[in-house]
């Protein structure tokens, strides 16, 4: 396991050299944690259900117990020695429960408050992971509080971004101090951390429980593989194909199965949005359960750069425009579905940036039973469950060298489902770089049908054939 040295350079890796990847623990007693569920709990209740399912996964894993039998304490600040608990199971490090000595001189058996995490201060001390509080590394501190820039730095460093973190563009935050602004920018763009409801980060307010969990979370799934904000899906390896097993996709295609995926979402600032409306989320769960390993990026620290190494893009409908409108997609060669119709406008694959809905509707008519994208439909098919003069179905003015697979009904040039191959043109010259493929909707997947979802995972499986 890595190893980081303590640095002299900054109060912060001074003060705290324990690098795991999540925290949260409770005062020790673990005994509940495998029967007890959120809802046992009198202060996870009035959660969002996403949020109910994070903290089901982390009480029944043992990562976490409440305070009380019915209390979990998420207002409650949690402590280093709480915090190495929850490392060293994270970590899956070897602790000796029988230890009654420590290598820290603050750190005693007969403390009644900080005793039980002896052992696994130890783990932590014996895997390289701490060096202590002080700058000899006398004195580990285990009443001491976390602050929440600390906690960016810890999971940063912990899942081995040290040195993204350094050239990451630091956060413009007045709250957060200028060491961590770097470690603050990654733990946001990850989604392991999100802003506080005034807008400002708060590094140096302490963290409670409820962050330290949510984000022990976040950052266990994101080590594993996983996506932010996807609390159903556990990190379980992909099986392997036994030979009588049926393929996972047709002889002579891709299949998505392992393919990674790039998630453009909306911007840092409105991650708490996905409370009421976790679109995003949902789209995620779907594109997982087709196969695709998933990554998930805030449109406003999205770069060029950034999309290498991925097989697809994915951009959401949740993403702020503007991050579009400096043509930043126009040179990348990976196949992309875009939920936004400016995000063909900006390449000059759709005629008409803004003002493309039509309200009152439900259905979308197929043009293109035959093509794959159609996933074998055909006439007008029933998109959303219930309409009114709020919602709509959104559209492209495609180029002529596009296909198009649906379009609202009676408007032949207003195309709802579209998309053009590699090497195909623009009406302006622009010429495709890889499969690039437009899907209409404009929020509210509650109101989706199945033959909405039914032709998003056609037209995402078609688009990543790239032909």
């Amino acid at each position: 396991m890595k190893k980081f040295v303590l640095s002299l350079l900054t109060i912060f890796v001074l003060s705290f050299t324990v690098l795991p990847i999540a925290f949260g623990a409770d005062n020790g007693s673990d005994t509940a944690a495998s029967v007890k569920k959120a809802d046992d709990f009198k202060d996870l209740k009035e959660l969002s259900q996403d949020e109910k399912d994070k903290f089901d996964a982390l009480i029944q894993d043992g990562v976490f117990s409440g305070l009380s039998d019915d209390t979990f304490g998420l207002d409650v600040k949690m402590n280093r020695a709480q915090f190495a608990k929850v490392a060293a199971i994270i970590f899956n490090l070897k602790s000796d429960e029988a230890l009654t000595t420590s290598s820290f001189t603050d750190v005693r058996s007969d403390d009644p408050a900080n005793s039980y995490a002896l052992p696994y201060i130890e783990a932590l001390k014996e895997a390289g992971l701490t060096n202590g509080y002080d700058a000899e590394g006398k004195t580990y501190k285990p009443e001491g509080d976390v602050s929440r820039q600390e906690l960016a730095a810890f999971l940063i460093r912990g899942l081995g971004l040290d040195d993204d973190a350094k050239s990451a563009t630091p956060v413009e935050d007045n709250s957060v101090d200028d060491w961590a602004k770097g470690y603050v920018a990654l733990a946001l763009e990850k989604n392991l951390m999100t802003n506080q409801a005034d807008g400002t980060f708060g590094g140096k307010v302490s963290a409670t429980r409820k962050t330290l969990a949510l984000a022990s979370y976040e950052a266990k799934q994101l080590l594993a593989g996983a996506t932010p904000d996807d609390p159903t899906t556990p990190a379980t390896p992909v099986p392997t194909t036994e030979p009588d097993d049926e393929p996972a996709a047709p002889s002579g295609e891709i299949s998505p199965e392992g393919k990674k995926m790039l998630y453009i979402a909306r911007q840092s600032n409105q991650m708490q949005q996905l409370k009421s409306s976790p679109d995003d989320e949902k789209i995620i769960a779907d594109m997982k359960d087709l196969g695709f390993k998933v990554t998930w990026i805030n449109c406003d620290k999205f770069t060029a750069e950034k999309a290498e190494g991925y097989d697809i893009i994915f951009v959401s409908n949740t993403v702020n425009a503007k991050y579009l409108r400096s043509g930043i997609m126009k040179d990348i060669a990976i196949p992309t579905i875009y939920l936004k119709n400016h995000g063909l406008y900006y390449l000059g694959l759709s005629s008409q940036e803004e003002n493309t809905e039509e309200n009152n509707i439900q259905t979308i008519s197929i043009t293109q039973p035959k093509e794959k994208a159609a996933a074998g439909l055909t006439g007008d098919v029933e998109y959303l469950r219930k309409t009114d003069n709020k919602t709509a179905i959104a559209y492209g003015l495609p180029g002529k060298e596009a296909k198009v697979i649906a379009t609202i009904p009676g408007k032949p040039k207003e195309a709802t489902i579209f998309y053009y191959n590699k090497g195909s043109h623009a009406n302006n010259g622009y010429e495709v770089k890889a499969r690039l493929s437009f899907f209409s909707f404009v929020g509210d997947y509650d109101n989706s049908t199945d033959d909405m979802w039914k032709l998003l995972d056609a037209l995402v499986l078609w688009t990543l054939q790239n032909g």
